[in-house]
């Protein structure tokens, strides 16, 4: 989608998908949608009114996963799309079910190449030097008035507003969100708890960590939630929201993981990790100390700082 003729924009009903950042938007404000549905979602979107086959589905959006129960994996990204969407499989504005052959997207869409119309709008009135000139002080009198007020704010001490997630000593916090299991009947969902649990430990271990981490009662009620990254943010007052998943079967395990900034809901850093299936709590271990060196590093060394 980077070539200017495609479409970078997608919009349909009260939601706007960005194809290039991945991102989904309902009236301005993001909706989150992980990776994975997003690409199918995208796939879709591609073909309004035709139907998608699950076979199509598979070889674009699941090329490599050979090991994920695909019928499973396709199922919870659709039920994620209609969560993101507010759709309802039985009578559905959105995404129809062809039961046993595919889905079909059935609202209109409307394809903008570049920049939506409403960041090319403002843009041109930026520039146009009609309205410009109309507010420039005309009188001494107007010009004196302004610079009076503005040393007036001086005076007072007025500053930038300074973000309501900024804890004690300038420290960072994270709110590692409830993982999801992705796998075939939940059977990673003892994974899935310990993982979070122990990233918890491990990120927030140490005064000198620079490192504050929600606890992880505060942040279970926003397991399947739709709420965007910057509202998650507010209300946990964190800097950085992590969110995985957990998808495999007898022979693998694969977590993925995002990090995203809250206040301008950028993904910081994502990573895939895969492992053999063995003793649960070594797993759990293993794979938090990775994610939480891999946290640490994109947080305090890369350009997120």
């Amino acid at each position: 989608m980077a070539s200017a003729d495609l479409p970078t924009i997608v919009q349909f009903g009260e939601f706007e998908a960005d194809l290039r950042s991945g991102e989904l938007h309902k009236n301005g404000q993001r909706v989150r949608l992980q990776e994975q549905p997003f690409q199918v979602l995208a796939v879709l979107l591609a073909r309004p009114g035709d139907l998608v086959k699950r076979e199509e589905l598979r070889q674009q959006v699941w090329p490599q996963n050979t090991f994920v129960e695909f019928d499973h994996a396709l199922n919870t990204a659709i039920k994620k799309i209609r969560i993101a969407l507010e759709d309802d499989a039985g009578a559905p504005r959105y995404v129809e079910t062809i039961p046993k052959r595919g889905y079909r997207f059935v609202a209109e869409v409307r394809k903008v190449t570049g920049l939506p119309e409403r960041q090319t709008d403002a843009g041109s009135k930026a520039v146009e030097p009609g309205p410009a000139r109309r507010w420039l002080p005309k009188s001494r009198t107007v010009v004196a008035l302004s610079l009076t007020l503005l040393l007036s704010l001086v005076v007072v001490g007025i500053r930038p507003r300074t973000s309501p997630r900024e804890s004690p000593g300038n420290r960072t916090v994270l709110a590692v969100l409830p993982f999801e299991d992705w796998s075939e009947g939940a059977k990673h969902a003892s994974l899935c708890e310990g993982i979070a649990q122990e990233l918890i430990t491990q990120c927030g271990g140490g005064d000198s960590s620079g490192l504050l981490v929600v606890p992880r009662a505060a942040c279970l009620r926003y397991r399947h939630s739709s709420k965007s990254i910057a509202e998650i943010g507010r209300e946990l007052h964190a800097d950085y929201l992590l969110e995985g998943n957990v998808r495999g079967d007898a022979r693998h395990v694969r977590v993925t993981v995002e990090l995203i900034r809250a206040s301008d809901e950028t993904r910081v850093w994502g990573d895939e990790f895969n492992r053999e299936p063995g003793d649960s709590l070594a797993l759990e271990s293993e794979l938090a100390a990775a994610i939480a060196g891999k946290i640490r590093s994109a947080i305090f060394s890369g350009p997120a700082r």
